[in-house]
């Protein structure tokens, strides 16, 4: 059974892992964990969306097809019958996001280059950095000096913040995890490094993170799969 560890020991195993990410996906879906583990493809009601709200989402040889109740007839005739492929180019929806956890036995904190200062923030610490700009998928404030983001692990050269890799609540358990490096010092590995080792300081903590990138995204994707992530779950993100 993969485990992964800390110097106090064991801190989570991969099924646990699965597990909390699966009631996670089931909460919002509105559907069960035992749905996502069969064969198949379930329309369920999400009674928790009012309206227009339609997700097709897939794991292992399950989709799930989580609707309000106002796009249950049209999502039904339009998607009833179909294949994955076909459902995922229906007219009804837009986007694929493949979603990514951490693959234990390949998540070890990695040294730091001495080139380059590296450091952690987190809560109120944040408002030191609310005056950077550029890291979108990672860092940002609105007008009111707020940011959704919880801990972020930057570096810093020449006393420029040049990469983030950050991680948001999603849950009491679950994080999800986002990383910005600026042009000149991509390809470096710097990306990989910052989540590999921002995703074992959660993985310590009792905290499940994951990464989400688009289908376009492939360098996106590439940094998720070096960074010892493995895909487990896609879904749609827009309603036409």
């Amino acid at each position: 059974m993969e485990t992964a560890e800390s110097d106090g020991g064991v801190v989570m195993q991969q099924s646990e892992i699965k597990e909390i990410i699966c009631r996670y996906i089931a909460d919002s879906l509105n559907c069960t964990v035992g749905q996502l583990e069969q064969e198949g493809t379930f329309f369920i009601r999400n009674e928790k969306e009012e309206k227009g709200y339609l997700k097709i989402l897939s794991i292992k040889d399950t989709n799930i097809i989580s609707l309000s109740e106002d796009q249950e007839e049209i999502g039904k005739s339009l998607l009833v019958g179909k294949n994955r492929d076909e459902m995922y180019e229906s007219d009804l929806i837009f986007g694929q996001t493949i979603h990514y956890i951490p693959d234990i036995k390949n998540i070890q904190k990695q040294p730091y280059p001495v080139t380059c200062t590296f450091s952690m923030y987190e809560g109120n610490e944040l408002m030191e950095l609310r005056d950077i700009t550029g890291f979108d998928n990672s860092l940002v404030f609105d007008e009111n000096g707020h940011t959704d983001t919880d801990i972020v692990l930057y570096a810093r050269k020449d006393g420029n913040i040049f990469a983030i890799a950050s991680a948001s609540n999603v849950t009491e358990t679950i994080m999800e995890i986002g990383v910005d490096v600026k042009k000149e010092y991509r390809e470096k590995g710097l990306a990989s490094l910052l989540v590999k080792n921002l995703t074992a300081v959660l993985l310590e903590r009792k905290k499940v993170p994951f990464y989400s990138a688009s289908v376009t995204n492939l360098a996106s994707q590439a940094v998720a799969i070096r960074s010892g992530y493995m895909p487990f779950w896609t879904d749609t993100y827009g309603v036409r």
